[in-house]
């Protein structure tokens, strides 16, 4: 009798274990989750250098001339990243990213440039977007 319960009760905590293996690895594994860990694993600073040298208006073709692609070479940095991001609403966290980590930057006259700058990046990336990301500087 004692050995079936020893069997018994080894065999509810396999169970029990399972159990909470299951909903551990669901949890880590639901979209958010996967979200926050593709937006650490990002470098979005190539954006930000992007997005900052639209708004300072730095002439492409003025750089161009002097030999430095710095600018496009910032600009495909920058769309190769967003790229990866295959989840438009995980897109539009990186975004809004993007705009929380400029906005301290800039100033307040900047910040309406920033935002369309911002929003018309995937645009510039000609990554499909099939509705805009809801982003505003108001909260900052």
């Amino acid at each position: 009798m004692a050995r079936h319960n020893i069997i018994l009760i080894a065999t509810l905590l396999a169970f029990v274990l399972f159990i909470a293996q299951t909903t551990a690895t669901r949890k880590s594994d639901r979209p958010d989750e996967r979200c926050r860990r593709k937006l650490q694993s990002l470098n979005l600073r190539h954006c930000e250098e992007h997005i900052m040298q639209r708004i300072q208006k730095e002439d492409e073709d003025v750089l161009r001339m002097r030999g430095i692609n710095h600018h496009e070479d910032l600009k495909e940095k920058c769309c190769d990243q967003l790229n990866e991001v295959n989840n438009k609403e995980c897109r539009c966290n990186a975004l809004q990213e993007i705009m929380e980590n400029l906005s301290d930057r800039l100033e307040k006259r900047e910040m309406y440039e920033m935002e369309r700058e911002i929003r018309n990046l995937p645009k510039r990336c000609n990554i499909p977007q099939s509705s805009e990301c809801d982003l505003s500087f108001d909260q900052y």
